[in-house]
């Protein structure tokens, strides 16, 4: 009896031990899945926006007075604003192709006069709107920085108006003109967040050459024509509709 007695007495401290060990024991460490990875930009969307800026360059003048040839270049500058539209495709996680159109108004301008012995001449060109579409391809630089160049067709009006007296025989002409050639430039574009985004551009834009006026002074045939090429430099914001940021 009394070694069942301590038998029990035995156990029963095994257990209160057995109790107060494992109360002394951590909790085993609990599994957390790792967080997911931070959303990345996506530039695929449709976007439109509006710019603003400063062009300017040479707009080249040549004539052709009783078969003599004659050239001149005239200093051009002024401000220009209008909007854009376009849309993106991010072809990889690098590389984003694009199309965009875009429409300026302008006051860019040209003025000249020049007076000799027996003649005196003044002549102008003002561009007074133009417009581009183009191809985009660009590189991320980051995932909301764009570094890319553009280029395609480039059209415009412009107005010329020259007048000359020669020997005392004045004649004038003035032309509006609607021109078409080409540009090429390169931008950046950074977006803020994922529907806004603010870009910084160059575009030099060709738009040819047209004829200003031909005929004769008195017996003295004459033909007058012009070329208006230009550097634009313009800053502008885009407002994007779809895409947006991916997982």
């Amino acid at each position: 009896m009394k070694i069942r007695i301590f038998a029990l007495t035995i156990g029963a401290l095994a257990l209160s031990a057995s109790a107060v060990f494992a109360a002394d024991m951590a909790p085993p460490p609990m599994y957390k899945a790792p967080p997911p990875p931070p959303p990345v930009y996506s530039w695929t969307g449709f976007y439109i926006g509006a710019n603003g800026g400063f062009g300017g360059n040479n707009v080249n003048y040549s004539a052709t007075v009783a078969g003599f040839p004659a050239s001149a270049s005239l200093t051009s500058s002024g401000f220009l604003g209008g909007g854009q539209a376009g849309f993106n495709w991010q072809v990889a996680p690098l590389w984003v192709l694009g199309v965009e159109t875009d429409f300026d108004g302008t006051n860019i301008q040209s003025k000249a006069s020049a007076s000799g012995p027996f003649a005196t001449a003044n002549a102008g060109t003002t561009v007074n709107w133009f417009g581009t579409v183009r191809g985009r391809a660009g590189f991320l630089v980051t995932p909301s920085a764009l570094l890319y160049g553009t280029g395609g067709w480039a059209y415009g009006r412009t107005t010329s108006s020259a007048n000359a007296t020669i020997l005392g025989v004045t004649a004038a002409a003035s032309s509006a003109n609607q021109q078409s050639g080409w540009t090429a430039g390169a931008g950046l574009e950074y977006a803020f967040n994922p529907w806004l985004s603010f870009k910084s551009e160059y575009l030099y834009v060709n738009l040819g050459s047209a004829t200003l006026a031909s005929g004769a002074i008195g017996p003295v045939p004459f033909s007058i024509s012009e070329k208006t090429a230009f550097h634009t430099f313009k800053v502008g914001l885009n407002w994007k509709f779809g895409g947006g940021w991916t997982p």
